[in-house]
């Protein structure tokens, strides 16, 4: 039996070298991430942050009703699914509450059990900010400052990289300007015609 070659080779994935490239060829590939943003539709579908990642496809979320539960990764958001789903601690998720467990009383020693139904990404937060007004988004705004998913810029943490003659430089012209009492301002008589080809 003979296989037609030319055939065969166009129908296969290249691989080009690497580790795991085969994993990320074109056969895996799904449809591109389409833009509708996933919100809740249920009581039982809440707004969360990822806390603390455990690994074996769980991880410690805060929901937006200040209640810490245990998220339960689901297989869609392991594997080749990772790729658009990362999850990192301080990520915007959606979960959804295990009504059937809803109901027992927990001693107070486990969490609540819950699984990931959506992440969000960084574009995603500021839509969900907008489109969804009834939720107080402060919670999750305070946990990115902590875990630097937003930089805050408020001066208080300022470094200069200079040396020592620039820094005694600096000096100089600042005790110079103190010392005239104001800064160098320079006054045009209203004779003086300017060229502007002569600068």
């Amino acid at each position: 039996m003979q296989i037609n070659k030319r055939y065969y080779n166009n129908k296969m994935v290249k691989n080009t070298g690497g580790n795991k490239t085969k994993g990320q060829a074109r056969k895996f590939v799904a449809a591109p991430k389409s833009n509708t943003l996933r919100i809740s539709e249920d009581e039982c579908e809440v707004y969360a942050q990822v806390t603390k990642t455990l690994g074996n496809g769980m991880c410690h979320v805060v929901c937006i009703d200040g209640v810490t539960r245990l998220c339960h990764i689901r297989g869609k958001f392991r594997g080749r699914g990772k790729r658009d789903n990362t999850i990192n601690n301080g990520s915007w998720i959606l979960v959804g509450l295990r009504e059937w467990e809803l109901d027992k009383k927990s001693d107070g020693k486990k969490l609540q059990n819950c699984d990931l139904l959506e992440v969000y990404d960084s574009s995603d937060k500021d839509r969900l900010q907008n489109v969804v007004k009834n939720v107080n988004w402060s919670i999750f705004i305070k946990n990115d400052n902590i875990f630097g998913n937003i930089s805050c810029n408020d001066g208080a943490d300022e470094f200069k990289f200079i040396d020592e003659n620039t820094e005694e430089y600096q000096k100089l012209i600042e005790s110079q300007i103190s010392s005239t009492g104001n800064s160098t301002t320079i006054n045009f008589n209203e004779e003086e015609e300017i060229n502007i080809d002569d600068i």
